[in-house]
């Protein structure tokens, strides 16, 4: 099977008989949903027509951090690392978690479409994007029930082109079907068990103090996890659904009760108080 690559070195959407052959590596997935590799073939079936450089599948739940399924694996093992810091509470920070949290909603997602305005100058961008990622990252979102959405990431070093993305788009039915349907054979094994949620997990319940030092209330601390996200105030406004005035006096106070001065400084208090 060909495809001609474009000037950027990312592969054109299929047509012709290269539809067929699409077509027949569907299938060929089906008939190995219920193995240990598949989402490894899937991956191997994408790459052969998308540039890509790291991959994850993984389930985003509403009360728990998220469960890794399956990964890339990099020989020096730095992605491991990675992947257990992002478990540990960089995922609230992550645009991709918060819109699929907010939203539960199917499809194949870029990072331009969920990334708030000022997300690349957060110490999450800088300290862990950019080093496991480094560029761009799509995924695929298929939402299981009320509280998780099973989603398979691809990240890669660079922007993905137009071509890459309406061919990720053409295919999205059959790979949406097909995460769907391997739900009925994945074992969430111990090897994919998260660590306890982090403290500034939302809350369901009521408002809880973080800290009976600190008291941040539940909307302090969502304020303060959109901040470490990247929203502009008036973006924090939008989604909370408050005003502007609202959300910098949500600022001032759980500034004034942190005893601190910079984001850098509630980035800090916000890693020492991973699990």
């Amino acid at each position: 099977m060909t495809s001609d690559a474009d000037d950027s070195g990312q592969m054109a959407a299929p047509s012709g008989l290269e539809s067929v052959a699409w077509h027949r590596a569907f299938g060929a997935l089906a008939d190995k949903l219920d193995g240990a590799n598949f989402w490894l073939a899937t991956v191997r079936t994408l790459g052969r027509h998308v540039d890509f450089d790291t991959w994850v599948v993984l389930i985003f739940h509403h009360r728990q951090p998220p469960r890794i399924l399956a990964e890339s694996d990099e020989d020096d093992g730095a992605d491991e690392a990675l992947f257990q810091d992002y478990q540990r509470g960089l995922y609230l920070l992550d645009p991709f978690y918060i819109d699929a949290r907010d939203h539960a909603r199917a499809g194949l997602y870029t990072l331009a479409d969920v990334a708030p305005q000022c997300f690349q100058n957060t110490e999450y961008y800088q300290r862990y994007f950019q080093r496991n990622i480094v560029a761009d990252e799509v995924q695929f979102n298929c939402p299981l029930d009320a509280e998780r959405t099973l989603c398979l990431s691809l990240g890669s070093t660079r922007a993905y082109s137009p071509e890459a993305l309406g061919l990720l788009s053409l295919v999205q039915p059959w790979v949406l079907a097909l995460m769907r349907q391997r739900m009925h054979f994945e074992f969430e094994h111990e090897d994919g068990t998260p660590p306890g949620p982090h403290p500034w997990h939302p809350s369901p319940q009521a408002p809880r103090e973080l800290e009976s030092h600190q008291s941040l209330t539940e909307r302090e601390r969502e304020v303060s996890q959109l901040m470490l996200g990247g929203s502009s105030t008036k973006e924090i406004a939008r989604r909370m659904a408050i005003s502007v005035e609202t959300v910098r006096a949500h600022k001032k106070h759980l500034y004034a009760k942190l005893g601190i001065n910079s984001q850098s400084e509630l980035f800090a208090l916000f890693w020492q108080a991973r699990p």
